[in-house]
């Protein structure tokens, strides 16, 4: 499962990047990333853009677990690949587009790759490792599902604040050719952990939906009914914090879906 949803807290007065898609990212405890997040750091040289990922903030040597370049001497014509390779042995590996490229800015941005992971859901459910082999990965951990998860939360949050983030997500987004792909803008949820708690039952839901295979009612599809019943509960109690626009830095809250309430900081 490639993680298709991953996206950038870059300062578009520098960079806009899109279309993220990172493979053989680890969900475990001491993985490929910190709780979910990595760094990406860029610079440039003779119109070519070195792009480096980092499991820390402080992006030391030790913790780079991807990186690639770009030429963007023809960007102004359009978005230009950048094809990441593994470091360190990390086996992350993917992609992403450089819409635009001004300059460097000198610090990483943070990329939020997965809104949750391994270390989430063992708060909810501590057996994960006991999970038959083609749900839990022994390399991987749950990151096939921790994906899933992300995907289906960001999608649905793209549609219910659509407003909010500037324009409607959909499932073909990320291979849409329209100009720009600056919608939605994932970059005004000013703190994804909140919807940590939906993405978690999301998973495991699914999960234990992958090892019922029973028409009878067994353990695991008990706990799928429970933890689809607790992912639902989570998205009727979203009170999400949403930086205003960017660009116009005005509020574009103007309605509500059932339960939510939006609340926005600048």
């Amino acid at each position: 499962m490639s993680f298709d949803y991953a996206f950038a807290y870059e300062d578009r007065g520098y960079m806009h990047t899109s279309r993220w898609s990172l493979t053989g990212v680890d969900t475990r405890a001491g993985g490929s990333t910190t709780a979910g997040r990595l760094w990406l750091l860029t610079s440039t040289a003779a119109q070519t853009v070195t792009a480096e990922l980092y499991k820390t903030p402080a992006c030391e040597t030790a913790d780079l677990v991807a990186s690639g370049t770009s030429d963007i001497s023809d960007i102004a014509s359009g978005a230009e690949v950048c094809t990441l390779s593994q470091e360190n042995a990390s086996g992350v590996t993917g992609q992403f587009w450089f819409e635009s490229y001004q300059g460097d800015c000198g610090y990483p941005a943070e990329v939020l790759v997965t809104l949750c992971t391994d270390a989430d859901l063992e708060i909810e459910y501590c057996s994960l490792g006991d999970l038959p082999d083609d749900v839990y990965s022994a390399t991987h951990g749950m990151a096939r599902y921790c994906a899933a998860a992300t995907e289906k939360v960001l999608l649905l949050v793209s549609g219910l604040y659509a407003n909010q983030l500037g324009g409607f997500g959909a499932p073909e987004h990320k291979y849409h050719t329209a100009a720009a792909r600056a919608l939605p803008d994932y970059r005004r949820l000013a703190n994804p952990d909140q919807l940590k708690s939906a993405a978690v039952h999301w998973a495991l839901s699914t999960a234990f939906g992958s090892c019922h295979e029973l028409g009878a009612e067994t353990m695991y599809s008990q706990l799928r009914d429970y933890h689809e019943q607790k992912r639902s509960e989570a998205i009727e109690g979203w009170a999400l914090a949403l930086n205003l626009d960017p660009d116009t830095d005005e509020d574009a809250d103007t309605i509500k879906s059932g339960a939510m309430v939006r609340t926005t900081r600048l």
